[in-house]
Parts: C-alpha cells; structure tokens; sequence
C-alpha cells in the first residue's frame, strides 16, 4: 500500500463519485477504478458498494476513512514539526549567562526570544565568561553571554553592548558625598574588590592596568567570581570596586555609584558561539539578537 492509494481512497469516498474523483485528481476514471480495487483486495475488504448511478462508503470503508484522516492529519503535523525545526522554530536551546547579564541584557533577550519562538525550550546556566568558553567547547551550551573579547577562530563573537565603568563606594564612604565624576587616583590607598582573573581576564586586567595608568597599585583584599557579590561586599563596608555602569540597579540605597574621571576603560556585553554551529536554532536565536535586542543597547 502506498500513501498515493489512500488519496484516491479518500476522493472518491468524499466525492462518492469516481468520475468526480478522477477529476479532482487529474486522472483518468478506469486507472483510478484499478487502483481502489487493488486496494481492497490488499485490505480484504470492500471499501464502497457500487452501482452504475450510486456509490457509497460501506461500514469499513467508513471506519477506514476515519483512520486515513486521522493519518494524513498526523502526517501534516509531522512534515510541520520537521519545517519548525528546520526555521529553528522548535526544539531546546542552552545558553550560558553571566550573573550581571541577569539585570539587563538577559531578560531583553528572553523576552523577545519566548515572544517570536514559543515552542523553543529554553535552559540557562549561569557561569562565569571562562566557564562558559569551555563549556561551548564541550558542547554542554549552545550560545555564551560573556564580558570578555576573546581571538578564537573555532568561536563567533557578536558584541551586544559596550558600557563605560563606574566606581563603586559604600555608602559611608568618603567620596560618597561627592556628587561629581571621580578620580581613580583618589582611591589609592582604599581596598579593592575585584573579580577574579581566572573569571574573567578582561575585567581584572583592565582594572589593574587603569589604576596603573592613574599613579597607583591596587590593594586588592578580595577576590570573586561574580559581579553581584562584588557589590554585596562594597555593601558590607569592605571595599570600593570598578564596575561596569549597568550594574548600578544593584543596592542603590548601600551602594553608591560615581563616574570615573577621564575613563578609558570599557567592558562589553557580548554572544558567543561555535563557529562550527550549524543548528538552525542556534542561528535563528543569534538573527533574532542581532535585530531586535542589540538595537536596544546601542540607541
């Protein structure tokens, strides 16, 4: 039996007319006759009693045409899961995130992402920017969120956002009542917070380097994985620290927030993925980022 009998089945058994039949299927009427007694003699029974005025379906034939419906409506949904999956339309996506992605960037993207492609599950893993290149590395994430450049031919880098850094100062410090840009010298003999070098390169190096550029070395008394504890130890008292401007949602009323004077020092917010990637979700997630989210931050 193959798929071609059951549509001549099934337009005769809705035109109940074989001449009407043929025609709906751009065919002869005796070939189409041929075909549907071959196909009772396949199923062993009779599909239509037929006269020279009157066809109709017989009891099997009735039961059988509700089982040909229920197939071709099955096969339609299935040639339509396999285009939704082909459109990246369908399936799961993993994506790794930094926890100061979380407050900003983030959400935009999920949000504009569950509003265009509902049916796509996704999973997300917050890790650090050095956790998530070797987890793309490891096939464990599909998409990276990351704070860092990096020169790595096997990824793809496309840079979201680019955001000047700010000092932040606990709120009994000093410089706290000074409602004007800072200088990072002013800072020199305070303790400093940093995230670690192994978290993230980028950001370690480049606060280091920016306070050698102002006169002096920092004294560095704590060391992190996350922006967000960065702040809850600023909070606490323990120290001052360089972070990125989006950060200042957090703990504005323990936090206080100021520029940087002469700031030459920037941080990105970027995608990253496997240049070797060719799932269509994957692409369909990075289109989808690159017009409707990316504009966003860069008004």
């Amino acid at each position: 039996m193959e798929l071609r009998h059951l549509k001549y089945f099934k337009a005769v058994a809705e035109e109940l007319h074989f001449g009407k039949a043929a025609a709906r299927l751009n065919m002869a009427q005796p070939p189409l006759s041929l075909q549907i007694r071959k196909l009772e003699e396949e199923l062993g029974v009779s599909l239509f009693y037929r006269t020279k005025r009157h066809v109709e379906l017989t009891k099997e034939g009735q039961v059988f045409l509700e089982k040909v419906y229920l197939l071709f409506k099955s096969l339609d949904e299935s040639i339509e899961t396999v285009r939704m999956v082909s459109r990246g339309e369908l399936g799961e996506i993993i994506i790794g995130f930094l926890a100061s992605s979380a407050y900003d960037v983030l959400p935009t993207i999920i949000k504009q992402y569950r509003k265009q492609y509902p049916s796509i599950h996704v999973v997300l893993k917050q890790l650090t920017s050095a956790e998530q290149l070797k987890a793309l590395q490891e096939g464990t994430i599909q998409i990276g969120i990351i704070s860092e450049p990096i020169e790595d031919e096997t990824l793809n880098f496309e840079i979201i956002r680019r955001e000047s850094m700010v000092v932040a100062l606990p709120k009994e410090h000093p410089l706290a009542f000074k409602t004007s840009s800072i200088d990072l010298i002013e800072l020199a003999n305070d303790p400093f917070i940093l995230i670690g070098r192994k978290s993230n390169q980028h950001h370690y190096d480049g606060v280091i380097n920016s306070c050698y550029e102002a006169g002096f070395s920092p004294n560095i008394v704590q060391e992190t994985a996350e922006m967000s504890t960065v702040i809850s130890l600023v909070s606490a008292g323990i120290g001052v620290a360089i972070v990125p401007a989006s950060i200042q949602l957090l703990l504005q009323n323990e936090v206080i927030y100021r520029d940087i004077r002469n700031n030459k020092f920037n941080t990105v917010t970027a995608l990253v993925w496997e240049s070797k990637n060719q799932s269509s979700i994957v692409k369909a997630f990075v289109e989808l980022v690159k017009e409707s989210v990316i504009p966003i931050f860069n008004k």
